[in-house]
């Protein structure tokens, strides 16, 4: 009798531990749910497409000016994130997270933002592969780990791809032309010179001091570069009027001119790979041209 006692006992005790355990589940579910950012704003593009890519763009309710990658992202407001942000609009629409680009957005604004109360996530991608680092932390924020994990996954799969096709092959002299009046071009961690580099162009400007260095035109014509690449809005060809007047360049005497995308090439996001693609594909086809 005794043990059917202690028996009866055990089972109920257990039953209770059961129960309080399920509470206890429940209310840790609710609170990583309400954890969770559910009113996200983003402050730069590429971070409203990694919001997007990570299948969260639901939870946003507003996003920054020239946010036009996916579709859905020109259908949400917007604000002008260049200069002073506008904090007032900001806590209007109560975030419970912002996505900011550290040096890019004001620094000021967002500490103004953070007394508020407001939670902001910082991005400074400096390497193509923190591209992938920063979109599985932002996911983790987010509360989709997964996803996260498996874009960063994609992203360097396809990038060791481009590295193991190209970079082997034989560097052509390249030159890219960010703008002509002032000559402007790329070098060291720009995101254009990190593509040449994974593409196997050689940047002539390889080794200026600064990322956005502005070089004179007698450079240009003394390094020699066998092509010219240039970025532009759709990746619209702009005019070669410019370039047309010094043939003494093997790039225009053989119109080789290149054309990337410039949202693909300038933002932090995984189409730049896109671009890289792009660009890869057309030098290896000046190559085999000889």
């Amino acid at each position: 009798m005794r043990l059917t006692m202690a028996s009866k006992r055990s089972a109920a005790w257990i039953g209770k531990m059961r129960k309080l355990i399920i509470v206890a589940l429940v209310l840790l579910s609710a609170c990583a749910a309400a954890a969770t950012p559910q009113r996200v704003i983003t402050l730069t593009p590429h971070l409203t497409e990694w919001v997007f890519l990570l299948g969260a763009g639901d939870r946003l309710v507003a996003v920054s000016d020239y946010s036009d990658y996916p579709e859905d992202a020109q259908h949400l407001p917007s604000f002008n994130t260049f200069g002073a942000l506008n904090v007032e609009a900001i806590l209007a629409l109560q975030p419970d997270l912002v996505l900011a680009w550290r040096g890019g957005n004001p620094e000021a604004d967002l500490q103004r933002l953070q007394q508020f109360g407001i939670t902001i996530f910082y991005s400074e991608p400096v390497l193509l592969d923190d591209i992938a680092s920063e979109l599985q932390q932002l996911a983790v924020v987010l509360g989709v780990p997964e996803q996260g994990a498996q874009q960063a996954r994609l992203f360097r799969q396809r990038y060791q791809q481009l590295q193991q096709i190209y970079q082997q092959a034989p560097p052509l002299a390249a030159f890219f032309a960010m703008g002509t009046e002032p000559l402007l071009t790329v070098a060291n961690h720009a995101w254009p010179a990190q593509v040449m580099q994974l593409c196997a162009a050689a940047n002539i400007f390889a080794d200026a001091k600064t990322d956005y260095p502005q070089v004179a035109l007698e450079q240009v014509l003394a390094r020699q570069p066998t092509v010219i690449i240039q970025a532009s809005r759709d990746a619209v060809a702009p005019s070669s009027a410019f370039w047309l007047r010094y043939q003494s360049l093997p790039a225009v005497r053989q119109q080789a001119f290149i054309t990337l995308d410039a949202n693909q090439l300038y933002r932090a996001t995984p189409r730049i790979l896109d671009a890289a693609e792009q660009l890869c594909r057309q030098l290896q086809a000046y190559r085999e041209r000889g």
